[in-house]
């Protein structure tokens, strides 16, 4: 595997039931902006083509991006990277960015960082305050074998398939290099943590929409 060679493919998870938000997120105002947009967009400026992994036609209706549902529902995250490495390979892609619909802070520089540390390894994820970050990581379809074994047998953890393919990790003084990675990785699983995101965007210098 030659990471300068990768086609990769972005993709949006925006699968998640929104049960601490309390209402569907992925398209919730952030800044002005749909949530979603800002992981969307922030892929499309680091050169990758992009779709959304979604049961809501409307969301990537609304994102201006190509969607469809999980392969399997109800398996969580990995049931999203599975469906996204399938997708890809569909595409004739040979790699995919996961980026979680509710990480509004993540830039084009983060993504580059991450794309750019692969060399051989099957995924690349990195590494903040709270540890390793799934849901902004590279996955190559070398990935494959070890998500569907952790499907059947119900092991559906993101971080034990990167330990099981002995991902390659950037280091959370790397990630400083570019961001600041007490706040690149927030999360918005309320709507208090939009608010928080919004304020953190403001005082961030980025490109965004």
């Amino acid at each position: 595997m030659n990471g300068e060679r990768d086609r990769i493919f972005g993709v949006v998870l925006a699968g998640g039931a929104s049960r601490r938000f309390g209402r569907p997120k992925a398209l919730a105002e952030v800044a002005g902006v749909p949530l979603a947009r800002w992981s969307v967009d922030a892929l499309v400026s680091a050169g990758l083509p992009v779709g959304v992994v979604t049961a809501d036609v409307a969301v990537g209706a609304a994102l201006r991006v190509p969607s469809r549902p999980d392969l399997e529902p109800g398996l969580g995250p990995i049931g999203g990277l599975w469906t996204a490495l399938e997708w890809a390979r569909e595409r004739g892609e040979t790699a995919v960015f996961l980026l979680g619909c509710d990480m509004p802070l993540v830039t084009e520089e983060l993504i580059r960082l991450i794309i750019a540390r692969r060399g051989s390894a099957a995924a690349v994820a990195p590494r903040g305050p709270s540890g390793l970050q799934p849901l902004c990581a590279l996955y190559h379809l070398a990935c494959l074998p070890e998500v569907e074994t952790g499907i059947r047998s119900r092991d559906w953890s993101l971080h034990g398939l990167l330990a099981a393919v002995e991902a390659q990790h950037v280091s959370e003084s790397e990630v400083a290099t570019v961001v600041r990675p007490e706040t690149a990785f927030w999360n918005v699983n309320t709507e208090d943590d939009g608010a928080r995101a919004a304020e953190l965007l403001a005082a961030t210098p980025r490109s965004g929409p």
